[in-house]
């Protein structure tokens, strides 16, 4: 499918935009949490009068946030490495290490993933599900959908870190917008 190296960075930048773009919405969607926290503490230590909502739109939202950035936190290496052994490896030597760890250990987690969620909030979305822990009784669906995105937004950055495996274990290097080193 890709003959040369040009090809595999040319779409793994494709796919690193998408992730991109996913991920400063959720950076600029920690506003109407954070807008929705202060209003609480206003409203309750100012006033005495705190809302019902507050802390459930807070939790939604933070769930939500935390879940769909992984697929950012991915394209920028900030998840967890042993950098002591991984360091000192050759490029092609990471390259390889992480493309068998993408396709033993991190697609069929996120297969797994993917179906789960999309059951989970398939279910909550055709039977009203409502938190029925909260006053405010809010509609689980909505947050539930983040489950079933979250995977295919890992799935998408997943093709693009495995497309920058294959590069590095063709040529020895990193490609130099892609680097696997540090976020």
């Amino acid at each position: 499918m890709f003959n040369t190296n040009q090809e595999l960075i040319a779409f793994s930048k494709k796919l690193d935009r998408i992730t991109s773009i996913v991920g400063n919405i959720v950076g600029w969607m920690l506003i109407p949490m954070i807008l929705s926290l202060a209003y609480e503490v206003v409203a309750r230590y100012a006033f005495g009068a705190p809302t019902i909502w507050a802390y459930d739109m807070t939790f939604m939202l933070y769930g939500a946030f935390f879940m769909l950035g992984s697929s950012y936190t991915l394209k920028h290496k900030g998840h967890i490495r042993t950098d002591m052994f991984y360091d000192n490896w050759s490029p092609k030597k990471q390259a390889l290490v992480d493309l068998t760890c993408y396709l033993i250990l991190f697609y069929p987690f996120v297969l797994i993933f993917t179906i789960v969620g999309w059951e989970y909030f398939f279910k909550a979305f055709t039977s009203n599900e409502r938190f029925v822990s909260s006053p405010w009784m809010a509609i689980t669906w909505p947050f539930k959908l983040t489950l079933p995105l979250t995977g295919l937004l890992l799935f998408i950055q997943g093709l693009s870190e495995v497309s920058k495996c294959l590069v590095a274990i063709r040529s020895n290097e990193w490609p130099l917008e892609t680097t696997n080193k540090g976020a």
